[in-house]
């Protein structure tokens, strides 16, 4: 028979010590490991409509702008508006979900990502369109 017992503050510590480490693990997998912010890069000086271009890769910042503008120049038109989107599934209560009807822009493959955001690609490029004119608008 083992006559040996814990004193009750060493059981007491090890709890509190596991406890740590649980907190801890759920704290370190709730936040994403060096999420870092976004690139953006205000296309317009000085500011009119914040045309942004964000995360350019394989492209400078200067030459993501020069997109950017152009594809707000080209939203600037109701005409080409509903030729490169439409909304599908409006009801008087909600206004639908913006469809692609044109997925190339200037060489560049477009798609919308969450819904109403503009990311364009090419091979070994990409970025994302925020601003003011973008994202689509459904209402």
């Amino acid at each position: 028979m083992n006559t040996h017992t814990t004193p009750l503050t060493t059981l007491l510590a090890a709890a509190g010590l596991a406890a740590a480490a649980v907190l801890c693990l759920v704290a370190l997998s709730a936040s994403p490991a060096g999420a870092a912010k976004p690139k953006s890069y205000e296309c317009q000086h000085p500011l009119v409509t914040g045309q942004e271009a964000v995360n350019p890769k394989g492209i400078s910042p200067k030459e993501a702008c020069v997109v950017v503008r152009s594809l707000g120049k080209y939203l600037s038109s109701v005409k080409n508006i509903e030729a490169l989107y439409e909304c599908k599934g409006a009801t008087p209560k909600k206004p639908g979900k913006p469809v692609l009807l044109q997925t190339e822009f200037e060489g560049w493959h477009l798609k919308l990502v969450k819904g109403y955001n503009f990311y364009m690609t090419m091979p070994g490029k990409s970025l994302k369109v925020q601003g003011q004119d973008f994202p689509v608008n459904c209402s």
